[in-house]
């Protein structure tokens, strides 16, 4: 799971944008995520990196108050939410992402950090596993979808990383 660490702006403000969810996802606040025929999807090893999700939305603008699970409880809704299978056409659920390179977020690794040379040092790169791990194994100093920044100083089994290959700022 990624966490929101810092940020490199000295004002800190996220740069954030808005997307419709991906029909039958299920979406946690802080996964990274990319587009997919125009709708946000899943982050996954291999393509540019549009953002990390802030925040889930209804298509009025509210948090949702349950899951989206079929049979969840009013109150359900804790950061996690499974959209419809037509919500890219009726739902409308979307969520708000942070796009900026200059957002620090403290990420953790498949495997323990170290393990393979470059995964713990400032200036190697990192892709991910899924939406939410970084692949410990893929640590380079070329090209990757998230750059190291430090290890994180409260808890050394995380890294602490920016997006480096960005969807939206083609780099």
């Amino acid at each position: 799971m990624f966490r929101k660490y810092s940020s490199t702006d000295p004002h800190g403000a996220s740069i954030l944008r808005k997307g419709i969810l991906t029909n039958s996802q299920v979406t946690t606040e802080m996964d990274s995520v990319k587009h997919s025929s125009g709708f946000v999807a899943l982050g996954t090893a291999g393509v540019a990196v549009l953002g990390h999700v802030v925040s889930i939305n209804t298509n009025k603008g509210l948090s949702p108050i349950t899951s989206g699970a079929a049979g969840a409880e009013i109150g359900s809704y804790t950061g996690t939410f499974t959209a419809t299978s037509d919500n890219q056409t009726v739902a409308g659920v979307y969520a708000l992402i942070d796009v900026s390179q200059s957002s620090l977020y403290s990420a953790e690794l498949s495997a323990t950090i170290a393990t393979t040379t470059g995964s713990n040092l400032a200036g190697y790169r990192m892709d991910l596993t899924d939406e939410d791990t970084l692949d410990e194994s893929s640590a380079v100093t070329t090209t990757a979808q998230y750059a190291n920044v430090e290890v994180d100083r409260n808890d050394a089994t995380r890294m602490v990383v920016n997006i480096f290959e960005s969807e939206v700022f083609n780099t």
